[in-house]
């Protein structure tokens, strides 16, 4: 029992990880696999368009993270998870639920991979100036950035593509079958680390930590939705894309405060959960509005 023990404390978070990575890659790629270069690259043929989601997501998303930093004391392992969080880019499950919020396919995948691409250098850089601002010996480099976000995003997103336009129909049949696949292995890994981070939640619950969280998430989903543009639809996407945030990244870069590690994963789970409960009426809302079918808009739209 006690060489058991020490194996899942010794590897056991590490297998973990592993399986959650896998799991994202097999979801990513299936969605890759239905998705056309067009759409991929849509945004970088729609430069204003890109440019109201950079500020939104790259700009404005850090300044509201500073100011939250700024107007309450936080436990250092909340002043570094929202640090990171607002430096990430878009999480790579965040495509399926902006698909059924009414988003048109080509901004929702086009977001996606131009924040993945600009990811590269815009978490580095963020991560800099928050480190600057709240001295706490961030450290990410751009090709740390580019590894995970390679690894997570961009690799299995070009990967089913890529099958997509070699195989077409027959391996699109395969594409929910591999997606099940990943949520399963995504089940698998996140429960052992959820009983992780739910031990740490009565440490950091309190001090202002819900009141500054929901101040994030409501002020990052009122931008988003007043920088989407005419389209509705694409303000119902860069509203829960602002308020999003890739917690594989924030757990990576809190890798360098080991001592901190299960806070900060205790911190990212009270975020995850404050924005699901925060963005639950944003969507009722909008899809009371009457907003549907934006999904399958085509790329030239």
């Amino acid at each position: 029992m006690e060489s058991l023990g020490y194996f899942f404390k010794t590897y056991g978070v590490k297998l973990d990880l592993l399986t959650l990575q896998i799991s994202v890659m097999l979801i990513v790629t299936s969605i890759g696999m239905s998705a056309t270069w067009g759409e991929a690259t849509f945004l970088f043929r729609r430069p204003a368009l890109l440019l109201r989601s950079v500020v939104a997501r790259n700009v404005i998303v850090p300044c509201v993270a500073i100011a939250v930093i700024r107007a309450f004391t936080f436990h250092p392992a909340v002043e570094i998870t929202i640090a990171v969080l607002a430096a990430t880019p878009v999480p790579p499950l965040l495509p399926t639920s902006l698909l059924r919020a009414g988003g048109r396919r080509c901004y929702v995948l086009g977001l996606l991979v131009s924040q993945a691409v600009l990811a590269i250098v815009f978490v580095p850089l963020i991560v800099r100036v928050m480190d600057t601002l709240f001295p706490a010996d961030l450290d990410f480099s751009v090709r740390e950035a580019a590894a995970i976000v390679s690894k997570t995003i961009l690799v299995p997103l070009v990967t089913g593509l890529l099958l997509g336009q070699i195989f077409g129909d027959k391996i699109r049949r395969i594409g929910p079958i591999i997606a099940k696949a990943g949520n399963v292995l995504l089940i698998c890994a996140a429960l052992p680390l959820l009983l992780v981070a739910w031990g740490a939640l009565r440490t950091l619950v309190g001090e202002g930590v819900l009141l500054g969280l929901s101040i994030m998430v409501i002020a990052d989903t009122t931008t988003g939705h007043l920088l989407g543009g005419p389209d509705e639809n694409d303000r119902t996407v860069l509203a829960l894309a602002a308020s999003a945030a890739h917690p594989g990244v924030a757990i990576a870069i809190a890798n360098d405060f080991p001592d901190q590690r299960r806070l900060v994963a205790g911190a990212v789970l009270i975020y995850l959960i404050v924005r699901t409960v925060l963005i639950i009426p944003y969507v009722r809302r909008r899809r009371r509005s009457g907003l549907r079918g934006g999904a399958h808009a085509p790329a030239s739209a």
